[in-house]
């Protein structure tokens, strides 16, 4: 069980820094390409980092031992809302094709759920591996 909270903390760590990429790179895009393609990319980039930046730390400060089997399911819920992001930001680069600034946020929508599904998919293993 301590392994899993060690893993549990290991992810916390890398969605934090994954976390201040993202408001870095996003600060960076707004400020440098307001109303852009870009600019949607980076307006994406800053909700995610805040996003992700809350769940680190709340992982980070998890002191409790969770069985693997909770870890596992909420994982496969995780993958699952990530798949619906991943949807989300298809149907606004479709809805919206003739704004660039709408484009960059679907865009921006499909590369971070593509990174959570990436890392989520990442700690999945490694967890049923310590089953």
């Amino acid at each position: 069980m301590a392994e899993a909270l060690s893993l549990s903390q290991a992810i916390g760590k890398q969605l934090m820094a994954w976390s201040i990429v993202s408001l870095i790179l996003g600060m960076v895009l707004i400020i440098s390409s307001p109303g852009t393609f870009l600019g949607g990319f980076g307006l994406q980039a800053i909700i995610w980092g805040v996003i992700n930046f809350a769940i680190a730390r709340f992982i980070l400060r998890r002191k409790d031992e969770q069985s693997i089997e909770k870890e596992a399911r909420t994982i496969r819920i995780n993958i699952g809302l990530e798949i619906v992001y991943l949807i989300i930001g298809l149907i606004i680069i479709v809805l919206f094709f003739q704004d660039p600034y709408m484009v960059g946020n679907g865009v921006g929508l499909i590369f971070q759920g593509f990174i959570l599904i990436f890392l989520d998919l990442f700690y999945y293993n490694s967890l049923t591996k310590l089953e």
